[in-house]
Parts: C-alpha cells; sequence; structure tokens
C-alpha cells in the first residue's frame, strides 16, 4: 500500500490556505456589507455625501491602524505620484459604484464587479504584453455573455446603471494594475490612506454640486459602520494573502455573489430573474475556470523546476 508523504511544511502550508479561506470569506462579508450600507445611505443622501463622510471614517480607521503598525515615520510617502494617481481613480471607482448601487439590486452589482480578475486577465494582454492561451480568452468571452446576460439589453438599449456597475469594474481593473505598477514602494496601509484621503475630498467637492442632507446619527451611524466594513474589507484581503497559496484562496472571492445574493433579499426584497441569474452563473463559472486555470499551471511550472532541480 502506497502512501503520500507529507512534511511539516505541507502541514503547515494546508492551515495557512484554510486560515486564508476563511480570511478571503471574511473579507467579502465586510465588502458586501459595505455595500449594503453604501445602498442604504444613497437612499438618505447625495453620492457625494455619502463618499466624503465614509471617507473621513475610512481614513481614521487607516490612520489608526498606521501607528499602530509603527509605520508613522514614513508617512510623508502618501504624497507620492503614484499613491496620488491610484486615489484618483479610487474616485472613479468609489461613483461609478455607489451610482450603480443606487439603482441597481446589491446583487447584480456585485456580480458585476466580481469580472474584475478577468478583465485584469485580459488587460494584461493588451496593456502588459503578457501571453494569455485561448481557453483563457474563452474566459474572458464567458464572462462577456454573462454581463451581457446580467445587463440583457431591450429594444431601449441597456441598462445605464449596470453600465455604471460595468465602468465601475473596469475601473477597479485598471487601478489595480497602477497598484501593480507600484509595486512594494509604498507599504500597503500608506497607499490606502492616500487613496481614502483623496476619495473623501473629492467628496467633499462634489458638495458643490449636489445639496447635502442634514446629518441625523441615524445617517452617520451608517456612513460610520460603512467605511469600518470597507477598510475591514481591505484589511482582511491583505492578511488572507500572507503565506498562502494565492490560486488557492483567490476563487472564494466570488463567495461575494452568494452573500450579496441573500443579503439583497433579506434587506431589500430584491430577487434575481432568470436572465440575471443565469449571467451571475456564467461569470461565475469564467471566474472560477480562469483560478483553475492558474493552478494547473502554477503546478506545471514546479514540476517542471522539480525535474530541472533533480536533473
Amino acid at each position: 500500500m502506497s502512501s503520500v508523504p507529507f512534511t511539516q511544511a505541507d502541514l503547515g502550508q494546508q492551515r495557512a490556505n484554510q486560515r486564508g479561506i476563511l480570511l478571503m470569506i471574511g473579507a467579502m462579508t465586510s465588502f458586501v456589507g459595505n455595500d449594503a450600507l453604501a445602498k442604504l445611505a444613497t437612499g438618505l443622501m447625495p453620492v457625494s455625501q455619502v463618499i466624503a463622510i465614509r471617507g473621513v471614517f475610512a481614513s481614521l480607521f487607516v490612520l489608526g491602524l498606521i501607528f499602530a503598525s509603527g509605520l508613522g515615520p514614513q508617512f510623508r510617502r502618501i504624497f507620492q505620484w503614484p499613491v496620488l494617481i491610484r486615489g484618483c481613480m479610487e474616485v472613479m471607482v468609489a461613483v461609478t459604484s455607489l451610482v450603480g448601487l443606487t439603482h441597481v439590486p446589491l446583487g447584480t452589482a456585485t456580480t458585476v464587479g466580481q469580472i474584475t480578475p478577468i478583465l485584469l486577465l485580459a488587460f494584461s494582454a493588451f496593456l502588459l504584453g503578457e501571453r494569455v492561451d485561448g481557453r483563457r480568452w474563452l474566459a474572458v468571452l464567458v464572462c462577456f455573455a454573462g454581463v451581457m446576460l446580467v445587463a440583457h439589453p431591450t429594444a431601449n438599449g441597456l441598462n445605464l446603471f449596470i453600465l455604471s456597475s460595468l465602468a465601475c469594474a473596469v475601473l477597479t481593473a485598471l487601478r489595480d494594475l497602477v497598484t501593480h505598477r507600484m509595486g512594494a514602494k509604498v507599504p500597503t496601509l500608506l497607499a490606502t490612506l492616500g487613496t481614502t484621503v483623496v476619495v473623501s475630498l473629492a467628496g467633499f467637492g462634489g458638495s458643490a454640486f449636489a445639496e447635502w442632507q442634514p446629518l441625523t446619527a441615524h445617517n452617520l451611524v451608517i456612513v460610520m459602520l460603512g467605511g469600518l466594513c470597507l477598510v475591514g474589507g481591505h484589511a482582511l484581503v491583505i492578511a488572507a494573502y500572507r503565506g498562502v497559496q494565492v490560486s488557492v484562496v483567490s476563487p472564494f472571492r466570488y463567495s461575494a455573489i452568494a452573500l450579496a445574493v441573500i443579503v439583497g433579499l433579506v434587506v431589500f426584497g430584491d430577487l434575481p430573474d432568470v436572465w440575471t441569474a443565469l449571467g451571475m452563473v456564467l461569470i461565475t463559472i469564467s471566474g472560477l475556470y480562469a483560478a483553475q486555470r492558474e493552478i494547473r499551471r502554477r503546478r506545471a511550472i514546479e514540476a517542471a523546476l522539480a525535474r530541472d532541480g533533480g536533473g
């Protein structure tokens, strides 16, 4: 009877992966909570007011994490151009996200947002010159078909608010490319603080175009909790990827779709129609397939390196 040899390192990796999976599900729960609170908030006050006040609380939360992590002496790095450019892109992400959430069911908006990894795959080919094989391009096409089903164009055209959610996903992918080019020169928390400050300032600037509503204690609590969920989600994602196999943990980002559908049904009474549900399934399948391809690719590389090392 044969047995597969396992080492303490294998056991440690497995535990790290299990921890990463739980943290990723926690992160997606935080992000869905933020979106639900943002959807509630935009029903009570203008988008610019939500962005500004949520940004203030998010900045305060991140600032506390920075000083708790001992990054205070590096504070000046948030004024570097890559951080400011990323912050400006995040402004567009925040606006398109909130405009979409205001008029689109939570589950639908969340599902459209999950096409970002697939968009990154396409952008990496066009903008970074990375090689993408035919099967991964097939995943991109299936994902696009899923988006079309979610948007289900009619004789009157596409749903403009779903297009806003789609624009948010595109801008998020471009923002992540900027983050990739920024590398590790700026610590994550400092880059996050730069982003939240720029977004908050943009929200205050938006007060010139929309009349702000009186800030009641109820509204303040909703936005404050939204800011906490937003920062918590980012922090949990960072923690989820530490010391794990990314290809194992990353697919659990798609837990956000099921969570958003449940929250949307319970809180807002939203139930996806048949076409939207089918589109959600296609988007999820394409994302999971792309992630599975990455797992196989990593294993092939590791096997080739092992053969070269042993020869």
